[in-house]
């Protein structure tokens, strides 16, 4: 057997193999605590949902059905191995399954199409600096003009997230402590 390359030994290969088996261990966990438990609260990265959601909210998601996903609804699934939060655009049956189509509100193009099984679940609620985002499947004119003006114009996307995060610095809210907080506080009630 011949010898493996020594680039099997690099330092920067180890890290990378490491990041990767610590994202799919947290892809499992996810999914396996949203399978049992049927609830699962995780804060939001990537900015392909904006105005909906932006980076650093708290989002709750409920365990869902293809068969009772609707579309408009912000759902959860995975694909390539990855987790992806966009919205559901179109589902229809094909060969004795169903499969959907999915969006993120910023981006042009639809995703590639999506098995049912793939979904994992419907975003519930959306925290954002300590407030309750409403989440509405059919979208106002403003909403509707935002997520325009963020699919169609690279620089106002960036301006939204500049003022976002500007926002988030000044009023100081990091999702991230406020659900260790909550678990925190669920944890003293059992105790």
């Amino acid at each position: 057997m011949p010898l493996q390359p020594e680039e099997l030994l690099t330092r920067s290969l180890i890290l990378a193999e490491t990041q990767q088996s610590k994202q799919e261990a947290r892809l499992d966990l996810a999914a396996e605590v949203l399978q049992r438990f049927g609830e699962v609260r995780f804060v939001a990265h990537g900015g392909s949902m904006i105005p909906a959601i932006y980076p650093g909210d708290l989002l709750t998601v409920r365990s869902e059905s293809v068969a009772n996903a609707r579309c408009g609804e912000i759902v959860l699934f995975l694909l390539g191995g990855r987790f992806f939060v966009h919205r559901m655009i179109r589902k229809w049956p094909e060969r004795n399954r169903v499969v959907f189509s999915t969006r993120g509100d910023a981006l042009t193009q639809e995703d590639p199409s999506v098995d049912g099984s793939q979904l994992l679940g419907r975003v519930t609620s959306v925290l954002r600096r300590g407030r309750l985002v409403k989440l509405a499947a059919h979208a106002n004119p403003w909403t509707r003009f935002l997520r325009w003006s963020v699919r169609n114009s690279a620089t106002f996307a960036k301006a939204l997230l500049a003022t976002h995060l500007l926002r988030s610095r000044i009023l100081g809210k990091n999702p991230s402590q406020e659900l260790a907080g909550s678990q925190a506080e669920q944890l003293q009630e059992y105790a």
